[in-house]
C-alpha cells in the first residue's frame, strides 16, 4: 500500500501534464507582430520549412514512390497550371498550430479532400527534419495521400495564393474559419489543424518578386516574412 500511493501520484502527475500539452500548451494563441512593408507576404504556420518547389505550369517535381512529378491538382487541392513556387512547412508537436493568412485579399476557393484511403502517419517526416536528411520530404507518402484542406486567397490585382492544411495520422479536425467570398487580413488567424501536421503555401509568379525561406528555417505564422511580391502587387 506504501507503494502504490506514490505509483498513483506519478500516473496522476503524467496525465496531468499530458491533458496540458494536449489542451492548454498544444492550443496555445500567442500575439504576433506581423512585419511592416507593403510587399511582405508571411508565413502561414509555425514550423521547420520542408521544401521549397519549383512548379513549372501547375507540375511539382516529387520523390515518392518512384513518381518524379504530380500535377499541383493533386498535391495541393487546387486546381491550376500556374508556375510558381510551392512552400511547405511542417508543424511539429512543439509548434503553435495556428494558420495565418499570407496575404490580404478574398476567399475565393475552399475546397476539402478526404484522405485516400485514411491519414498516414507524418513520421518519416518527423525523422528526417530531426537528423536533417534532405530532401526532407523524400518519400514522405502522406503528401499524396491525407485529408487536406485547401482556400485560395485573391490579391486585389485576381491573382490567387492557394494555402493548403494537410491532416496527420492523429489529427482530429481540420479547422478553416473562413467561407468564400470572406476578407482576410495579411497575417489574419484563419485556422488550425490539432496535433502534428503541415501547411503548403503556393506562390504564383504573377505576385512574388523572390521567396525568402529556405529547406530546414524555422518560421513563424504572421511573423516571418515567407516572400516578397513584385514591385507592382503592393499587398
Amino acid at each position: 500500500m506504501r507503494g502504490l500511493v506514490p505509483a498513483l501520484a506519478a500516473a496522476a502527475g503524467l496525465v496531468g501534464g499530458y491533458a496540458y500539452w494536449r489542451v492548454s500548451w498544444f492550443l496555445r494563441d500567442p500575439p504576433r507582430s506581423v512585419p511592416d512593408g507593403d510587399r511582405n507576404i508571411v508565413c502561414a504556420a509555425d514550423g521547420v520549412v520542408t521544401y521549397v518547389k519549383r512548379v513549372e505550369a501547375g507540375v511539382v517535381p516529387i520523390a515518392i514512390k518512384n513518381r518524379k512529378a504530380i500535377p499541383l491538382a493533386e498535391y495541393a487541392g487546387a486546381v491550376t497550371d500556374t508556375s510558381g513556387y510551392l512552400v511547405g512547412t511542417y508543424m511539429t508537436e512543439y509548434s503553435v498550430h495556428r494558420n495565418r493568412a499570407p496575404i490580404e485579399g478574398s476567399v475565393v476557393l475552399r475546397e476539402h479532400r478526404s484522405a485516400a484511403p485514411f491519414n498516414r502517419s507524418m513520421a518519416r517526416m518527423t525523422a528526417n527534419v530531426v537528423f536533417d536528411r534532405q530532401p526532407y520530404d523524400n518519400e514522405c507518402e502522406y503528401l499524396l495521400t491525407n485529408e487536406r484542406l485547401t482556400i485560395g486567397i485573391e490579391h486585389r490585382s485576381g491573382v490567387t495564393v492557394f494555402v493548403t492544411q494537410i491532416a496527420d495520422l492523429w489529427v482530429n479536425r481540420i479547422v478553416a474559419r473562413v467561407a468564400i467570398g470572406d476578407k482576410v487580413g495579411r497575417g489574419e488567424q484563419y485556422g488550425l489543424i490539432r496535433f502534428g501536421s503541415q501547411c503548403d503555401v503556393f506562390l504564383p509568379d504573377a505576385l512574388v518578386d523572390r521567396v525568402l525561406v529556405k529547406a530546414g528555417q524555422y518560421v513563424y505564422a504572421g511573423e516571418t516574412v515567407l516572400a516578397v511580391a513584385a514591385e507592382e502587387m503592393s499587398l
